[in-house]
């Protein structure tokens, strides 16, 4: 019984050492460039909104005011 308990132990921090590193590699982003990226995004929106916002605003002072019928 003590045998198979040991096997298992083994076989089981075999297991978890193998993924731990697989998990600690340095591939893909980090936080901070995560956080760079997002930063970026958010900028390049803010703008984009702006130049929206701009447009409209000079779409909509340029209607044209009716004249109120002759009566």
């Amino acid at each position: 019984m003590i045998r198979i308990y040991c096997t298992l132990a083994t076989l089981a921090a075999y297991l978890h050492d193998s993924t731990v590193r697989l998990r600690d590699d340095e591939d893909g982003l980090t936080t901070t460039e995560i956080a760079v990226v997002t930063f970026l995004l958010v900028g390049a929106a803010i703008v984009v909104m702006g130049i929206i916002y701009t447009a409209a605003q000079s779409n909509a002072n340029n209607i044209p005011v009716p004249a109120a019928p002759a009566g």
